[in-house]
């Protein structure tokens, strides 16, 4: 893991499933290798890092794209319905207030529906 990852692509283990474009956050655990393990978010608080490229099961290694560091925009799962234009917030659902990752470039008319994100580091608005 250690290196430049030019396409701002990181493998991580995932402690716990996680479906194609999950917003994920660190456990504060590492695996066996010593590298940190990584988790679904599930509070608008989460630190989110970043978004999985594949659906995975706890143990698995899964392709994170870095938030902020992702070339191009990414594919979120929504956690709700999500306008056009709307700030996301790192459970993948809109914010007007608190932290953000990004803006959706498309709607979403219900949880597990996958936007396309505008991505950038999480942001406190």
């Amino acid at each position: 893991m250690n290196g430049k990852h030019p396409h701002g692509i990181i493998t991580f283990t995932a402690a716990a499933a996680c479906v194609k474009g999950q917003i994920v956050k660190f456990t504060g655990s590492t695996d066996a290798n010593g590298a940190p393990t990584v988790t679904p978010t599930t509070a608008a608080t989460d630190l989110a890092i970043g978004v999985t490229e594949t659906e995975c099961a706890a143990g698995d290694q899964v392709a994170v794209g870095i938030l902020g560091s992702y070339a191009g925009t990414t594919l979120v799962s929504a956690g709700g319905a999500v306008a056009v234009g709307a700030n996301v917030s790192p459970i993948g659902t809109s914010a007007d207030s608190g932290l953000t990752i990004g803006v959706a470039l498309n709607a979403a008319a219900q949880s597990g529906d996958l936007i396309e994100l505008a991505h950038r580091l999480p942001v406190s608005l």
